[in-house]
This record gives structure tokens, sequence and C-alpha cells, in this order.
């Protein structure tokens, strides 16, 4: 009898038993099984446990794209605890926000890496390689290698379905949150199940895919190639340069079927055409896109460049991890459609009194299904906010379900379709990331010399959004706008550093004392140069 699928690590034990010798990760020159990624898994999680891990409790997971990185966090699933998949392009500063806020006690990393940063105090930090160097914010200190390579008496291993069930939190996802400082979203194993189950649906998955991982883990939309190939027994095949060279090199030398994108790859893949066009992609079944809208012209090249890869466009928010595609066929209906429901969820269009908007109204997104996250990490107040009961749930089912707002307004054509119209709030969709303007804004002020500062968004056809500032100083301080960038790009990760930054005098206020960001991004919108970076005249507008 096949073991039927509750939790994460249910959809690994399942693979390893039915496909105990087919590849399940490539990373670079290493090549696991599923017998041998589940043996691996098995040991660290036998040393958390070891090391007093409780079931759920939360474990940092801070690598690069890798073998050390997936066998972790599955580790840190099979022992009962919650994996906190940190992003490896962010620095300490933002690192020591998420291990606070989550309450981690554990932390996964490089060891080099963890060398040079000033993080919390955790009681145990797990590190690459077959060192154990001296941390001043860790415990303990133990090297992963000697733990995947020791002897594994079967016998003193935990329980093949481990201790956690379906209704346990299983992660936190830390995005952009609209105070400024990341905030975490909940998801159960169930969540990550229900995804896995339905994307693999709409895709057509099955255990000849081999998946293309450039995103990175800490990204639902990364998370997602894992889950998938997982529950299908298929592929991941791990890509560390994003180098166009390298990823076209690892598609055709890995026979990669199926390639996750957000809108800043498509230039990257596309750079070769002629090499895309001499040897083509023939392995490549699909495509798929998510984290903003694609530029038609890359869409439209992708199209002529590889006539046989189907492309899907998704549209998800974190909070329920995936809510829409596009099937390939329908890719006529234009960049601003997303498509309808996927599998198993409902999508209602709402006003602002939750009632149903009729073909062609605006409204907003609401999201109903088995992935609707479980909310937000210590935070009752946003999470009412945003999960709200079922305002359709029938009287004889009672009204314990929550659906997700996901502040995205839509429309519903009357072809039935959801076509993208904007955001309530003042977010930015930057390089397949959602932004808060106040977490770039506060970013800049702790520059020395930074008095205020004022952030916009402006329209960019490969990032979607670039990021504007504006930034004034305090008396007799000078600051070029080249070291403010350098500044917060020493404190942050590319996607908060500004494309452009002015310098000015001081930033205009209205008549209550606060800053008028409608008018600086109206001067600022309309006298932009795209070839300069600094302005500290008035530039016509009061105040500044």
């Amino acid at each position: 009898m096949m073991r039927p699928v509750f939790t994460v690590d249910d959809l690994l034990a399942r693979s390893a038993a039915r496909r105990p010798g087919h590849v399940a990760l490539v990373d670079e020159d290493v090549r696991l099984s599923y017998s041998e990624l589940d043996s691996r898994v098995a040991r660290l999680a036998r040393a958390f446990l070891d090391d007093g891990l409780e079931r759920g409790e939360r474990v940092a997971v801070w690598l690069e794209r890798s073998v050390a990185s997936v066998i972790s966090m599955l580790a840190v699933a099979r022992a009962g605890g919650v994996f906190v998949n940190v992003s490896p392009v962010l620095k300490s500063p933002q690192v020591s926000h998420i291990l606070r806020d989550s309450r981690s006690t554990r932390l996964v990393g490089d060891s080099l890496g963890l060398g040079e940063s000033k993080l919390p105090d955790v009681e145990f930090a797990y590190v690459t390689g077959r060192d154990e160097p001296k941390l001043p914010f860790a415990s303990k200190v133990r090297a992963l290698d000697p733990i995947f390579e020791q002897g594994f008496d079967e016998a003193a291993s935990i329980p093949k379905e481990g201790p956690a069930i379906e209704n346990d939190l299983a992660t936190i996802l830390y995005t952009s949150g609209s105070t400024g400082l990341p905030k975490g979203i909940m998801f159960s194993h169930r969540n990550l199940v229900a995804g896995a189950q339905i994307v693999s649906t709409y895709l057509e998955n099955t255990c000849d895919d081999r998946l293309l991982a450039v995103l990175p883990f800490s990204f639902d939309y990364g998370l997602s190639q894992i889950t998938t190939m997982l529950r299908v027994s298929g592929t991941v095949v791990i890509q560390r340069s994003l180098m166009p060279g390298d990823i076209l090199s690892t598609l055709r030398k890995e026979r990669v079927t199926g390639l996750a994108m957000v809108p800043p790859l498509w230039p990257v893949v596309l750079q070769n055409r002629r090499s895309l066009l001499s040897e083509p992609l023939t392995s490549l079944r699909y495509v798929t896109n998510s984290g903003g809208v694609v530029a038609k012209t890359h869409l439209d090249d992708l199209c002529r460049l590889l006539p046989r890869t189907k492309v899907f466009l998704m549209y998800g928010l974190t909070e329920a991890f995936r809510s829409t595609f596009l099937p390939p066929s329908m890719l006529g209906k234009g960049p601003s459609c997303i498509g309808r429901a996927i599998p198993g969820t409902d999508i209602f269009v709402l006003d602002a009194d939750s009632k149903e908007v009729g073909p062609g109204e605006v409204g907003e997104l609401v999201h109903r299904g088995p992935t609707v996250a479980m909310g937000y990490w210590g935070d009752p107040e946003r999470t009412a906010q945003a999960y709200r009961l079922n305002p359709f749930a029938p009287p004889e089912v009672g009204q314990g379900e929550r659906v997700v707002y996901s502040g995205d307004l839509v429309r519903r054509g009357e072809d039935g379709f959801l076509y993208f119209v904007g955001r309530r709030d003042a977010q930015i969709k930057t390089h397949g990331y959602r932004v808060s303007p106040e977490e770039v804004e506060a970013l800049i002020v702790a520059v020395p010399g930074v008095r205020e500062a004022v952030v916009f968004p402006e329209p960019d056809p490969v990032m979607g959004q670039r990021i504007v500032a504006i930034a004034s100083t305090w008396d007799d301080v000078v600051l070029s706008a080249d070291s403010i960038k350098a500044a917060v790009k020493s404190q942050a990760p590319h996607y908060l550093v500004p494309s452009r930054v002015h310098v000015v005098v001081a930033l205009p206020r209205g008549a209550t004392g606060k800053i008028d960001r409608e008018g600086i991004r109206n001067v600022f919108s309309q006298n932009d140069d795209e070839s300069g970076t600094e302005d500290r005249a008035t530039s016509g507008a009061p105040g500044i």
C-alpha cells in the first residue's frame, strides 16, 4: 500500500520508497538519488533531535541554493521543527531581524559567511564543511559533512512518519511588509502539500520532469520547485550561476524540462538568441512566470525561439502561495490577463463591502482554498486584516473558514478571465520581489548625513518597477547620490537598492506638516532625467 501524504516529510518518504534509485537532486557534480537524499535527511534530523530540537521550534536556513540547503529544510521538517529559509542575498541587518522575529534558536549556514556576520545569539549553529569554527553568537557549532557521512543506525532513527501532522506549522516565509520590516507568513504542512499537488496537476508534472532551480528557496515560488518535484518523484537541478551562458549550458546538459522564471530572468535567458536558434532547447517542455508581468516582447521572443515550449503565466500572493494561472493556449489574452483560479481554489472579486462585483468592474482579489496560509507570524492584528471569514460560507458549514484578501485590484472579463489592475497599497514589485517603500526609506535614512527620504516606483520593462529615491540631508552635510546608493548596497540585497537617487535640500510638506509624497512623485516623475542621479536644486517644487 502506497504511503499517504500529509506532510512535507511524507512527500520525500513516499518518493524514496517508490523510486529509491531515481535522481532527486543535481548540484553541479553532486547527484543524490531519493534513497541517498532520504538517508542524509534522516541523519541530520537525528542530529537535530539529539541536540534537543523540540516540535515547533524554528530553525533558520541561510544558505545558497545547494544540496545542503534542501537537506536542511527537509531534516527540520522530519524532526518536527519549523524551517525558516533566509534569502542568501540578505545582509546581517535583515537576517538579524528574521532571527529575532521568528525566535529561531538554531541556524544552518555557510561556515565562511557566518564567520563574517554579526547576528543575534543562537543555541546551535550548523555549518557547511568539516570544520567547526568558533562563532561569537552560537553556543555550540556542528559541522554538517560529518553528520551526513556518519554511520546510520536504523534502530536509532526517528519514526518514518516523523512527529509533525498536516495542521502543524511547517515553515515561515519572510516577505516585505507595509510597515518597512519583513513580515513572516506561516504555512502549514497541509498548505505546502496542497500547493505541490495543485501545481503539479496543471503543469502535468511526472517523475520524468527535471526542473531547473534558479530562484531562492526563501521565495514561495522557489520552494515550490522542491515540493512539486518531491510530490511526483522528479528531479531538481540546482543552478548556482545566473550567467546567461551557464544557464543555457545547464538546460542542455541536464536536459531540463521545466524552468520557473521571474520577469528579470527573461532577458537573461533570451540574451543568447543565436544560441537558442542554432541549438534549440528541445527538452524544455514548459516555462512558468510569476512575480510580475513579463514584457510582451520577451514573451513573443521566447515563443518564436522555442515554439515547442509551453508558457504558463501565473499570479500568486505569498499569503496564499498561488492563485491563478493562464494556460499556454490563452497567451493571446494580453499581458494583464492572469487567467483563472488554480485547481481546488475559488477566486472572488469583491468590493469594499465584500460583495461580488460584476463583469468589467474592478474589485479586490480574494482567495479561498487549501493554500491559504495560517496568517502572519506574531501579528494577530495584521492577520485579522488580511485573513477574514469567508463571506460566502453556507450557514450549515459554519464560520470557521478563512479567506485571504490580497490587496490586489483585478477585474473579471466577460470571458471569465481575470485581469490585473494594480495594488491598493504602495508596495513596489521589483526584480520579482514585493518591496515596501518604508523598508527602503529606513535604509536610506540610516546613512549618516541623511535626514529624510521618500521612495516611489516607476515602470520598468525588465524589473517590473524600478525604485526612485529622493533624499534630504542635514545642514552642512554634502552627500552624493552614488555614496547613498553604495551605503544602502552594503546593508541590503540588490532589490532594495534604488535605481536612482536624487539628493535635495529639503522635502516639501503639506498643511499638516506631513511630507507631500504625491507632490514629490509628480515633480520627479515629470522632470526625471535618465542620465542624472543627483539633484540639489529646487527642481521647481516649493520647499525642495
